[in-house]
């Protein structure tokens, strides 16, 4: 019954005890721990309320469907089982679910549930994460300059360099045309000597006179 209980608290995240009390897991977030340098991982936490008239159906269908048997034989077992152990409980014992913790009474003689905590997890949770040692979570990294570093251009500098890098391909270009057309002139003299009739555009019309638009009267 103990593996059983715990298999369905952590599958089902809660998990009724008739007579007894209920068991709820809770997420805690990641946090730092200063006095001890450690960056604690995310967590979880088992909460214990006591509740003497809380009834189980979710627990009653899974063991019936692990042991394989009806559900009113298994919520009989379950019933014994944990009027068995709130009477325990009370005279001092202990119920023990395996590997996340107790169920028993405290110094005050109040009934609740005892997590066992790994060496370095935060009290009452348990986690297969370990936490992280860190110098000082608090303190900024120093900055050291060497003499030797390379001076550390501004955001200025860098689009002051970027557009010198750009008018640069410009250049190139208009070097580029001017070159195309001096080949091309070169070799238009090369077959026409240089004159007037070959200088300008060589396209040549007819141009008709222009038809009298009046009369001369007769003497």
């Amino acid at each position: 019954m103990h593996s059983l209980i715990t298999s369905y608290l952590l599958q089902s995240r809660e998990c009724v005890l008739p007579g007894i009390g209920i068991l709820q897991i809770k997420n805690i977030p990641a946090k730092t721990d200063s006095a001890k340098s450690l960056l604690l991982p995310p967590a979880e936490e088992i909460i214990f309320r006591k509740e003497a008239y809380a009834k189980s159906p979710g627990l009653v269908k899974y063991i019936a469907d692990k042991k394989h048997i009806e559900q009113s034989e298994a919520e009989d077992i379950l019933n014994n089982f944990c009027s068995e152990w709130k009477e325990k409980i009370n005279a001092g014992g202990k119920l023990n679910f395996e590997t996340v913790g107790s169920i028993q009474k405290n110094a005050d003689g109040i009934i609740s549930f005892v997590q066992r905590t790994p060496s370095g997890e935060r009290e009452g949770s348990f986690n297969f994460l370990q936490p992280i040692a860190v110098n000082d979570p608090y303190r900024k990294a120093e900055e050291h300059v060497s003499i030797n570093e390379e001076p550390v251009l501004s955001e200025a500098n860098v689009v002051e360099e970027e557009v010198i890098v750009e008018r640069s391909y410009w250049g190139l270009w208009a070097i580029i045309l001017i070159a195309i057309g001096s080949i091309m002139v070169f070799y238009h003299f090369k077959d026409h000597k240089l004159s007037s009739s070959t200088v300008g555009n060589q396209n040549h019309f007819a141009i008709d006179s222009a038809t009298a638009t009046y009369h001369l009267g007769n003497k």
